[in-house]
């Protein structure tokens, strides 16, 4: 694991804002950590496996043009392996990560997955658990543990990536198409906290919707998903907060 001094700055001198990328080790997770830290941003990368985390922490830091470009992109990354199934042990990291740098900005929310099959009858209960618990249960443990820290930022920003099968559902997607929608449901819940009066203003959670990402199709690329989010940090949040916005 790398670490990162409590305020570490990059080579302008402005103090990069902290965003949290869950499945950070995913294709769209390791392009959205590289535009963030591109973007002098500080980053904290979360996943499962350490040495997925430890492979993208070599290759982020790898990246820079020289021994000072890479040791500023290794002051500003982080990573840290948690459960978000468990929701003790993300609250547990929340705490741990707004302790050390005193707040967070944003939270890009890319923990994904597929399991379909050829007709309506075919899903099972393994897919509607697996579906549930990795695109809607890691989803409400991330945003109840870091709610507070993003609401007090003043320009919290939250994002996730759905799928166009939330809104058009196929019988064989039944229970994937489910969890996406049940995920926008629960953003938008958020998004009305923060829109609450007596709020913080300032904060928004947007949907991004991409359609055959990975598929080899015709698709949002990863590092066009990765310039969209980075794009959210530097955007208004009027008009912002809430939205589904088709990628």
């Amino acid at each position: 694991m790398t670490s990162a001094p409590l305020m570490p700055t990059d080579r302008t001198g402005r103090s990069g804002r902290l965003v949290v990328v869950t499945g950070a080790t995913g294709a769209t997770g390791r392009a959205t950590c590289a535009a963030l830290l591109a973007h002098g941003e500080r980053v904290v990368a979360v996943g499962r496996d350490p040495e997925s985390l430890r492979a993208l922490a070599e290759s982020l830091t790898a990246d820079g043009a020289d021994q000072a470009d890479r040791a500023d992109l290794a002051a500003r990354l982080e990573t840290r392996v948690c459960d978000l199934l468990d929701g003790d042990a993300v609250h547990a990291l929340a705490e741990e990560v707004v302790t050390a740098y005193g707040g967070v900005d944003g939270l890009f929310h890319l923990v994904g997955g597929w399991r379909g099959g050829s007709s309506f009858t075919a899903s099972t209960d393994d897919d509607w658990r697996w579906l549930s618990g990795n695109l809607v249960d890691t989803l409400r443990h991330t945003t109840i543990a870091l709610h507070d820290a993003l609401l007090a930022s003043g320009h919290g920003r939250v994002a996730i990536i759905s799928a166009a099968a939330a809104a058009t559902p196929t019988a064989g997607n039944a229970a994937y198409a489910s969890a996406k929608a049940a995920a926008e449901t629960w953003l938008r819940a958020m998004a009305d906290s923060f829109g609450a009066d007596g709020a913080t203003p300032g904060s928004a959670a947007v949907i991004g919707v991409v359609k055959w990402i990975g598929s080899g199709r015709t698709a949002t690329s990863p590092a066009e998903v990765a310039d969209w989010l980075v794009g959210l940090l530097d955007t208004d949040a009027a008009g912002l907060n809430g939205s589904r916005v088709d990628l």
